[in-house]
């Protein structure tokens, strides 16, 4: 086959054409081959650099995830329209526990579709103020439902959501909670002695914050409950409770409640009051219908108890502030009611107290209106017999100096005998003006620093006669120069009543003396003498008036019992005092004991 010669073309545009179309391409190829490596290479390292960003960011968030884990604190993430976005595992330990029907994934759930209960609550309004003014905030909030005091920090993100931090301190809460309203109470019940009062005060410092209702049963002496106070915010609910209160009293027999803390002193605590609880304690339907409108979530019931045992009891309600109470909550109470037990037994030991005094202030009134009428009585009917008896002391010694006449010896011996009756009567007579006198405080006192010696020689005298016709020895002495600070005339009565009265029980043959000594504070005189001598069961009331050891008639013994009475009382009122001692049959020894002479 031979071999074609091409033709050449006589168009001048398909040369032009055929130049394009085969030499063009193979520049551009290889112009372009280099470019294209280039790209390549860097396609390369920027892939390389994505990934090893990539893995960057995947490490800086397995760090974050890692910081965010260790937090020992519950921490949530949500987004601007509330959405859980990040959730760790301490908040997330939280929410398993919570009493809210939750689903089990929470990343992508509405806060408040869950939790619509705090909306308006502090947590609500303090989380919309971080989201809404993108600041930080930080509060305390109490979450009733657990009955837990939380410290919140909010944190606005960039994204437009906001971080929430929060640890539990109920804890310190609690114990600042109970340190407040211990030091409120014991300022309440200390301010009064009306206990009612008080009680009523503290149940009112409790609400609403540790209950929404309190109420106050005290044990009456019978046995009975009586409600002495019951608190609440709104009045109108407080008196449909007293009401209530009246018309269905506690069942005492019950094991349960009330009559079990005021039977056994012990408190008790209920967290979860059901209706089928309330259904099991409360018998009639209309007072269990009227228990079901008060909304109960807890009670603690505490003992109001004092050293004398349980005195009453305080109930604490929480109802529509649904707090949860605790263990804490239940020493709290008990506390107070230990502090209002205290109160109570405070306040009733002093009004026995004031009614004992005011007992004794009118016995006292009694007793001295009583005294002063038969003081008076004695000084008109003393008065009144010696004006006779001074006139039979005159007719006897005009008799017996037969003035209108001489007289037989058996008329002399009988009106001898009328003078000696009329003198022993006069004498009782004065001791009894005597006592009043000294009984009402009307003796007046001459003190003088007088020699004690000399008082002692002035009594001698007056009671030698009667002791000679006794038959009795004798001996008067007085030591050491002492001086007394005293009423001569009334420490010679003392001494005369003193050695009388020895006289009068001193068998004849025995014997009486009479010392005084003394020292730079007391004078001492003591009348001794060897008669019958004084039981030590009668040593006391021989000093009360009208009181002798042997009253009878056959005694032969003269006087009233009012001698010693009169000497004691005068000693008193001369700084002074009388004592006795004596053993049967040995005698007596009286001492009276004066305040001595300062001079020298």
């Amino acid at each position: 086959m031979k071999k074609k010669t091409p033709r050449k073309s006589t168009s001048k545009a398909a040369p032009a054409k055929k130049r394009v179309s085969v030499k063009k391409p193979a520049k551009a190829k290889a112009a372009r081959g280099p470019k294209l490596n280039e790209w390549a290479k860097s396609l390369a390292r920027k892939a390389r650099e994505l990934d090893r960003r990539s893995a960057q960011l995947e490490r800086a968030e397995e760090i974050n995830r890692a910081v965010l884990q260790s937090f020992g604190e519950p921490l949530v993430m949500h987004d601007a329209d509330w959405r859980f976005q990040y959730i760790n595992d301490a908040a997330m330990e939280m929410f398993r526990t919570s009493k809210h029907h939750l689903p089990t994934s929470l990343i992508g759930q509405s806060l408040w579709a869950l939790y619509p209960d705090i909306i308006d609550t502090d947590f609500g309004i303090h989380l919309r103020r971080a989201m809404t003014e993108r600041v930080p905030v930080s509060f305390e909030a109490y979450y009733p439902e657990r009955g837990e005091w939380s410290d919140l920090r909010c944190y606005p993100v960039p994204d437009g959501g906001i971080i929430t931090v929060w640890k539990n301190i109920t804890a310190r809460r609690q114990a600042e909670e109970a340190q407040r309203y211990l030091a409120e109470a014991s300022a309440i019940l200390g301010s009064s002695l009306n206990y009612e009062a008080t009680l009523a005060s503290l149940a009112r410092l409790v609400i609403p914050d540790l209950a929404d209702w309190v109420r106050v049963d005290m044990l009456q002496d019978d046995g009975s409950v009586r409600v002495l106070a019951v608190a609440h915010t709104d009045p109108e609910k407080v008196r449909w409770a007293q009401e209530l209160a009246t018309k269905y009293p506690p069942n005492m027999s019950d094991t349960a409640g009330l009559p079990n803390v005021l039977r056994t002193g012990k408190a008790e605590i209920y967290p979860e009051i059901t209706e089928e609880m309330l259904a099991a304690g409360v018998a009639d339907p209309e007072y269990l219908a009227l228990l079901k409108t008060v909304q109960f979530r807890g009670v603690i019931i505490a003992p109001i108890i004092s050293s004398r045992g349980t005195l009453g009891a305080l109930t604490l309600v929480s109802a529509e502030s649904r707090r949860h109470y605790t263990a804490n909550d239940v020493a709290l109470a008990v506390e107070l009611g230990r502090r209002a037990g205290m109160a109570v037994e405070n306040a009733r030991i002093h009004s026995a107290e004031q009614q004992a005094r005011a007992v004794a202030v009118a016995a006292q009134k009694a007793a001295e209106e009583a005294s002063n009428a038969k003081s008076h009585f004695l000084a008109i009917m003393s008065h009144e017999l010696r004006t006779p008896l001074n006139a039979i002391a005159g007719y006897v010694d005009l008799m017996l100096a037969e003035v209108q006449g001489p007289l037989t010896e058996q008329q002399a011996d009988a009106l001898n005998r009328v003078k000696r009756s009329q003198h022993a009567l006069l004498v009782l007579i004065n001791n009894v003006l005597n006592f009043v006198k000294v009984d009402a405080g009307h003796i007046e006192m001459h003190i003088v620093d007088a020699p004690a010696s000399d008082i002692v020689r002035a009594v001698e005298p007056l009671v030698v006669p009667q002791l000679e016709a006794r038959g009795l020895r004798y001996n008067f002495q007085c030591n050491n120069g002492a001086r007394v600070l005293s009423d001569p005339e009334k420490t010679q009565q003392i001494l005369l009543n003193l050695i009388s009265n020895a006289i009068k029980f001193t068998e004849p043959g025995g014997e009486v003396t009479l010392d005084c000594d003394g020292d730079h504070r007391h004078v001492h005189f003591e009348v001794a003498d060897t008669g019958a001598g004084i039981p030590p069961d009668k040593q006391s009331a021989i000093f009360e008036p009208f009181v002798q050891l042997d009253r009878t008639l056959s005694s032969g013994h003269e006087g009233i019992g009012l001698g010693l009475a009169i000497s004691r009382d005068l000693a008193r009122q001369m700084d002074g005092k009388l004592t006795v001692k004596s053993q049967p049959g040995k005698g007596s020894r009286f001492t009276l004991t004066l305040p001595a002479s300062k001079a020298k």
